[in-house]
């Protein structure tokens, strides 16, 4: 199995969080750009069409809507991803991740370590990430360890 670290693209719109609570969380442009489909600021957010995509692989997940303070309107949505322990994976010294365990079926998953937070996705997922053209967000290849290996 292939996999794929996902990178935003760091320029474009960027946001600001206004309120949160587990319902909901209110943001607010604070620079005008092209709005990302993959964010980690001001915490992972997706885009309305990233979600449509990601609810077709995991019907299941769970996400919470974050609408524009002005409109009112969801434009992003925050997800939470199966996790890796980030013991079955290795680290570059920024604190990205650079190979993974196999997580068999699962599109996307997050593995943390004490550095960030990384979001590694199959190689299915980022095919159709690639033919639907997304922006602010690039993908990595990145290795695959065995379970036990090298500790």
């Amino acid at each position: 199995m292939e996999y794929f670290l996902m990178k935003p693209y760091e320029g474009g719109q960027a946001i600001r969080r206004v309120n949160h609570d587990k319902e909901v969380m209110v943001f607010r442009v604070t620079k005008k750009g092209e709005a990302p489909d993959f964010t980690l600021r001001p915490c992972p957010l997706i885009s309305n069409r990233f979600k449509e995509l990601l609810e077709q692989y995991l019907p299941d997940m769970k996400f919470t809507p974050c609408v524009e303070e002005e409109t009112g309107e969801p434009r992003f949505w925050m997800f939470n991803p199966k996790e890796q322990p980030p013991k079955e994976a290795k680290f570059l010294p920024d604190g990205s991740v650079c190979a993974v365990r196999p997580m068999g079926l699962t599109p996307v998953f997050m593995v943390p370590n004490y550095k960030k937070v990384s979001y590694v996705v199959n190689l299915a997922l980022a095919e159709s990430l690639l033919r639907r053209g997304y922006v602010n967000l690039g993908l990595e290849r990145i290795e695959t360890v065995e379970v036990g290996a090298d500790g």
